[in-house]
């Protein structure tokens, strides 16, 4: 699919003189360092360089690589020394500040015209191209209907050579075997294709019956906007919900990984901030590698670029996403469903990215988490476009590069061993850097990308429709897709991981909490009392156990957590041990308590399945209480675009609320009425009420200043009332 005419006209009007204008020359003889293209190296090679010349690796295909020659120490006679010690160097361009370097696929001559008016084309290579464009350009080039394009990295740290016998162990017991059969038996295609259409549809979850049929990575609650524009909804954000749900569904341990975007104009003006979010669920490893982790990772972000209209329009617009990339968060939710049911012995976490359409945000931000945290990250599972085959051969292609073919190879093995009918496509690649794998690979990680046929030997197929509100349902092939994938995933993860499995009578202690669950010292709290948690944990043996950790996790109404003193006991076999914590609830609410035993699994037992329990704690008060009003934006100006004031508060118990706006002399201009239970009048944060500055919905407000006031009725009849002056300017 080629860019039109009107997309070229659209860019010549989009870019002034006046940035041309400012733009300095792409070569600079004296100061700047030098992009070189050199041929096939290796990774010791390359190695060698950086460690001794200092260049920087930005790109590798099979063929050749491309480097960044420093200048060293003012002097161009330097980087001539470099270079003389390279084989065949090509010098492409002098690195410019302000400039970034890019990878995009541009088959037609055409495609290149309508790109080379935003920067400039180094190189061209296979149908990519390689692009210098100014930074204030890149969120322009995020809207073209280009389906490959890729920023290249500041560098690509090389790992130490890995020898075979370094390379993780891939095999299985008979026994292993056995239990992992026996999870493959439970993949389901159907499963997967109504996981699929979940995500495509995007029902809200706060309105059911709506859906936004898009999960574009800007449309977050947490924005900000500097233009003329609207605030966009949150349609990628209830995407996330969704995910999280489905996981914590599983059993998994979930938590929000948040990350900050800013988009700035062709003039480098600051457009708008976004806050997004990765979604981490994690199964905890129970054996002596739980500290080494496996990564199932995929973007659940759409993008609907090739759509006329996408850049003024993306706020409403649908991005259906189906095959990219529904149909990959579709296999990980059910691959997490069916390991989560058993023990291993590395950890194994599922993350579902964002921002992936938007340059890969969302991984390279977890990649950089990963450096800060030191998490000993043993591979990277990324699964992107696995919903569509058109030509019927059930074909997936698993990629990686030179210190992951080990990786590559668990896939085929674990193909074989199981004896799943797929054509397996498995490659060396290190040129395709276009899905959240690369970023691993930027750091030295393993990780492998497993696709379907069309997004790589045949692009052109996916290219019609992918990154188009074509990428709808009808493009998702028979469930049979989905279940072989499902069942790839699931054996191979399986095996890496390495399910812990018995035999016999247990030789190892069995620790749980006792049926009775956690009881509380009051079951009716109101804020600011006190709670005595209390549970009764066992050992049922055969063999006594010392020093075993005991934790209470209180979590609150908003999903933030604190982790109570940690306790240590000593357990005999059956003798139950009462162990308490106590802590002051800070809000109304409904509060979950979650105790967990030997979560640290420094002791090794014959099950770990039972270590931990939950209970939920309902905060309230018989009298109805208003607080935490919070009106914004305050002033609420009447000249900006779709102004709107959102007002929250929090309520001591379900309450029926009316909320009433006053003028300056006290005549009544609006009034809203929320049941109890729902949004509005429900225990703890509400949230439910706007006002467009309008009086009764329909001509606007002189500016002034208003009274809001908020009265709450609770179930027995009595009421309370709180205010807040509202400011309305134009």
């Amino acid at each position: 699919m080629s860019l039109s005419n009107q997309t070229l006209q659209m860019t010549k009007r989009s870019i002034s003189v006046f940035i041309f204008s400012i733009f300095i020359p792409t070569i600079l003889f004296a100061q700047e360092d030098l992009l070189v293209k050199i041929p096939e190296s290796s990774n010791q090679h390359l190695q060698f360089l950086q460690a001794h010349h200092g260049i920087k690796l930005r790109y590798r295909t099979s063929d050749f690589a491309i480097i960044q020659v420093p200048l060293g120490s003012g002097s161009i006679v330097a980087s001539q020394n470099v270079l003389a010690e390279l084989p065949d160097p090509q010098v492409l361009d002098a690195v410019t500040p302000g400039f970034n370097y890019y990878v995009l696929w541009l088959p037609s001559a055409e495609e290149r015209t309508v790109i080379e008016t935003y920067g400039e084309i180094l190189h061209q290579f296979g149908g990519l191209s390689l692009l210098k464009l100014h930074v204030n350009l890149e969120s322009v080039l995020l809207d073209l209907p280009v389906h490959h394009r890729a920023k290249l990295p500041a560098n690509i740290t090389l790992p130490e050579f890995q020898t075979p016998s370094a390379a993780p162990s891939i095999s299985a017991s008979p026994q292993q075997q056995s239990l992992i059969q026996g999870l493959l038996n439970q993949a389901d295609g159907v499963r997967w294709l109504w996981q699929t259409i979940a995500l495509v549809e995007n029902e809200d979850l706060q309105r059911p019956g709506q859906f936004f049929r898009s999960r574009y990575a800007l449309r977050v609650r947490d924005a900000v906007q500097f233009d003329d524009n609207p605030k966009p909804d949150h349609a990628c954000d209830n995407s996330a919900d969704y995910i999280a749900q489905q996981f914590r569904s599983y059993g998994l341990e979930v938590e929000f990984d948040s990350f900050d975007h800013r988009r700035r104009s062709a003039l480098g003006a600051l457009v708008g901030e976004y806050v997004m979010r990765n979604v981490v669920a994690t199964l905890p490893g129970k054996g002596p590698n739980k500290n080494r982790i496996y990564l199932m990772v995929g973007h659940y972000d759409s993008i609907a670029s090739k759509t006329p209209g996408w850049d003024g329009g993306w706020r409403r617009l649908a991005a259906p996403g189906a095959s990219d990339n529904a149909s990959g968060i579709a296999e990980m939710l059910e691959t997490a469903r069916i390991l989560s049911q058993q023990n291993f012995d590395f950890t194994i976490r599922f993350i579902a990215f964002s921002g992936e359409e938007l340059f890969l945000f969302g991984s390279k931000h977890y990649a950089q988490l990963v450096q800060e945290r030191g998490d000993d990250i043993a591979g990277v599972l990324n699964f992107d476009l696995l919903g569509h085959d058109p030509d019927g051969n059930l074909d997936i292609h698993v990629l990686g590069d030179e210190q992951s073919q080990w990786l590559v190879n668990a896939f085929g093995a674990a193909a074989e061993r199981y004896r799943l009918p797929i054509d397996l496509r498995l490659k060396n690649d290190p040129s395709f850097i276009f899905s959240d794998h690369s970023p691993f690979w930027d750091i030295g990680i393993p990780a492998v990308m497993v696709s379907e046929e069309s997004s790589l030997d045949a692009p052109d197929e996916s290219t019609e429709y992918i990154h188009s509100q074509e990428d709808d349902l009808t493009k998702i092939s028979i469930p049979l897709l989905g279940e072989l994938a499902i069942k790839l995933a699931v054996a191979t993860l399986a095996e890496l991981a390495r399910p812990i499995v018995g035999s016999g009578d247990p030789l190892n202690p069995d620790i749980f909490w006792e049926s009775e669950g956690i009881t509380v010292s009051n079951l009716v709290p109101t804020k600011g009392d006190e709670v005595i948690i209390t549970a009764e944990v066992t050992n049922a043996g055969p063999v006594p156990v010392e020093n075993i950790t005991v934790q209470f996790v209180v979590i609150s109404p908003d999903g933030t957590s604190e982790t109570l003193p940690e306790q240590s006991v000593d357990l005999s076999v059956n003798q139950p041990q009462t162990v308490s914590a106590r802590f002051t609830p800070a809000t109304w609410g409904v509060f979950t308590l979650r105790a967990l035993v030997n979560d640290d699994t420094r002791v090794f037992e014959s099950n770990f399945n039972n270590n931990r329990i939950e209970t939920e704690l309902t905060v309230t008060n018989p009298n109805v209480t208003i607080e935490n009003i919070i009106a914004y934006p305050n002033p609420l100006r009447l000249n900006q675009p779709n102004a709107a004031l959102k007002l929250t508060y929090t309520l001591s118990s379900d309450a029926e609320v009316v909320i009433s706006i006053y003028d300056t002399v006290g005549e009544q201009i609006l009034e809203s009425v929320f049941l109890a239970g729902g949004n509005g009048g429900r225990l703890g944060a509400n949230d439910a009420f706007t006002w467009e500055g309008r009086r009764n919905f329909f001509e606007f407000v002189s500016p002034g200043v208003y009274i809001c006031g908020i009265t709450a009725t609770d179930a027995d009849g009595e009421s309370r009332t709180e205010g807040i002056k509202i400011a309305v300017i134009r």
